[in-house]
């Protein structure tokens, strides 16, 4: 991260002066998270301080920018103040939000999160970067500058085909086959298709997923391409899967060895990330070669 030094201000705050970003987005730490930082914290005191600004309607107080656990588990455990850096020239929102989620994303690995988590953060961030870019000459200096490091970075490791596949699910995607998403009932691919449908429509392919009826990505391919001509519903779901051999038809699969997992996906652990880097990568190699 690029330093700060001459727009910030490193200060010891009083934890009742602090409050939460308004558009918070990560989830805060369970109770058993919470209880292991409030532990590490009683032998070794808040080693990384948190980054607040200052509140642009309650004087005297302060935004938490990063850090929102650390006082949690700092008010919890009786803790009078914390160490803070204070952004001082940090006004803008959208600037302020961005620094938010690069910070939470260097602390905790995407992958810790789940699918509609990933979704929304990907999200986020990118209408963050695309809505700062229309209007950089009115940043201030700190702000621009943060901004111009934050376009040069990825923080999560994901090509553009993903992002957009993220994007399309934040955006497009009914809470309830996100839920599906989250438990691992409904694949990114396979939802990226689903989200093309109306909300009605997708309630209708929860239904019968939630009756017993998996989806692959072929499958919801099919869904999509019927719902063009037709409005789906549970009677044209079992006419089309009432073809036994599309039930049965096998799909292709292939293994990729342990050893090109761990030298080109060390950091990726999610079976869809790892499946859209790769058609990302083929995209690029037969694009180039045609």
């Amino acid at each position: 991260m690029a330093d700060y030094s001459e727009s910030s201000i490193y200060a010891r705050i009083e934890v009742n002066r602090l409050i939460d970003f308004k558009n918070h987005i990560f989830t805060k730490y369970n109770e058993s998270e919470m209880k292991s930082m409030m532990e590490s914290i009683e032998d070794m005191g808040v080693t990384d301080p948190i980054l607040v600004r200052p509140h642009n309607e309650y004087e005297g107080m302060f935004e938490i920018i990063s850090g929102h656990n650390r006082v949690q588990a700092c008010k919890r455990l009786g803790k009078r103040d914390i160490h803070a850096v204070i952004y001082e020239e940090l006004k803008d929102d959208s600037a302020a939000e961005l620094m938010l989620i690069e910070t939470n994303i260097k602390k905790r690995n995407l992958n810790d999160f789940k699918i509609s988590e990933k979704a929304k953060i990907v999200a986020r961030r990118y209408k963050l970067m695309k809505n700062l870019n229309k209007r950089k000459d009115q940043l201030s200096d700190i702000e621009r500058s943060k901004f111009n490091e934050l376009e040069k970075d990825n923080p999560f490791n994901i090509g553009t085909r993903q992002i957009f596949y993220y994007v399309q699910i934040d955006d497009n995607l009914t809470t309830g086959l996100k839920d599906l998403c989250d438990s691992g009932k409904l694949g990114v691919k396979s939802a990226v298709e689903l989200s093309y449908l109306s909300d009605a429509e997708q309630d209708v392919v929860r239904s019968f997923m939630l009756d017993g009826n998996k989806l692959s990505y072929h499958k919801a391919n099919i869904i999509r391409k019927k719902a063009e001509s037709v409005e789906i519903s549970i009677e044209v779901l079992n006419e089309i899967f009432k073809d036994k051999a599309l039930k049965k038809k096998p799909e292709k699969t292939y293994k990729i060895s342990p050893e090109i997992i761990e030298k080109y996906f060390p950091d990726l652990e999610d079976e869809g990330d790892i499946q859209m880097t790769v058609e990302l990568a083929l995209d690029q190699y037969f694009s180039q070669s045609s």
